[in-house]
């Protein structure tokens, strides 16, 4: 709820690993969105899923190790399949809940009936 996105979303062991970070996957974000290459639904390549798991990990060591037992893994496990990712159970705790996108990336959808939104049919019959 207090989280800001860099507080997930960049390594915090030192400054000069989160500004070079922060510089590769900014430079990797424009060019994809400069190329017109972005999906609909965004998700995290390995670097930045280790970067994000790790960030779980470091604010939420001591509920994970001492009261519920399961932050003993790290994400090169996790991807190993020795254990989960934060993100297999806490899905929807990122980004606002289940009404994202990112929740459910590869649900099929109806498609409206009609690309116009019914007031801009509404508008245009006047």
């Amino acid at each position: 709820r207090n989280a800001t996105c860099n507080d997930c979303h960049v390594p915090h062991e030192n400054a000069v690993k989160k500004w070079f970070f922060k510089g590769m996957d900014g430079m990797r974000h424009a060019s994809v969105f400069m190329m017109r290459g972005e999906p609909q639904v965004i998700q995290a390549i390995d670097e930045s899923a280790e970067v994000i798991m790790n960030n779980c990990i470091r604010c939420h060591t001591q509920l994970n190790t001492e009261f519920v037992n399961t932050g003993r893994i790290d994400h090169e496990m996790a991807m190993a399949g020795e254990g989960k990712a934060c993100w297999d159970c806490h899905r929807e705790v990122p980004h606002g809940g289940m009404n994202s996108l990112s929740s459910t990336p590869n649900a099929l959808v109806p498609y409206p009936k009609s690309v116009s939104p019914d007031w801009l049919k509404d508008m245009l019959s006047k």
